[in-house]
């Protein structure tokens, strides 16, 4: 927190005596991912699968400091999601007392990073079923240099082509800022959702068709400076 504090003082000195001067910012981003087992089912009878989507941004030499405001996935018309088949454990809930969430409810979990002023806070992030079966309530945990507990909320609904649904994050101001003129960029989010079957032995994820052999993934950022980017890749499905 002190190594903060003097990091963020230091930034702000230089961005007075910079001011007026700006850009915007154009980081690299990708986006992986893997569904296993590949082999698809049917539209009733989907195949369960375990499904891993990695992220990444690479800020530019030079550029402003800045921060995701808000991300969505775009998942695969390929996949079928039954939050509706599992018990769910609420966003409240999740950020007092985790251990406290309805067994089964806890989906997967992942690691991510953030790096704000030069420093990097490695996090934990574990992943649960929201209420309504529509939503993912992610749990971020870091302890240096800061203490970290939030929970992220991601919103699933229905997309277009070569898209079936979307998981829509608005990123929290805390997470943004984590400290006052500090925009901490996430630089890393790997998801691990795992191989969960729910009431009827409907699967959390689940493969319901492989057409193209392939299942499509995206995601689109919007950053705090108003800009945003897009980028997309496929993963095999047999």
């Amino acid at each position: 927190m002190k190594k903060l504090a003097i990091a963020v003082t230091g930034a702000l000195a230089l961005a007075g005596i910079g001011a007026g001067v700006s850009s915007a910012v154009d980081p690299d981003i990708t986006i992986t991912g893997s569904v296993s087992p590949t082999k698809h089912g049917t539209k009733k009878k989907p195949k369960v699968t375990k499904l891993v989507v990695k992220l990444a941004t690479t800020p530019k030499a030079g550029e402003p400091a800045f921060a995701a405001t808000d991300t969505i996935v775009h998942l695969g018309n390929e996949l079928q999601f039954n939050g509706k088949a599992l018990k769910s454990c609420s966003a409240a809930q999740v950020q007092s007392d985790d251990t406290k969430c309805p067994k089964g409810s806890k989906v997967g979990k992942g690691v991510a990073a953030g790096t704000a002023l030069g420093l990097t806070e490695n996090l934990t992030v574990t992943a649960y079923n929201g209420p309504g079966g529509n939503k993912l309530e992610l749990l971020v945990d870091g302890q240096t240099p800061l203490q970290i507990h939030s929970v992220i909320e991601g919103i699933l609904s229905s997309d277009s082509s070569p898209y079936g649904k979307k998981l829509s994050v608005h990123v929290p101001e805390t997470l943004q800022q984590p400290a006052p003129g500090a925009f901490a960029t996430l630089v890393q989010f790997d998801t691990t959702i795992n191989r969960v079957l729910g009431k009827k032995k409907k699967p959390y994820v689940g493969i319901q068709a492989c057409k193209d052999k392939q299942v499509s993934l995206g995601v689109d950022y919007k950053y705090t400076d108003g800009t945003s980017k897009s980028t997309s890749t496929t993963t095999k499905c047999s």
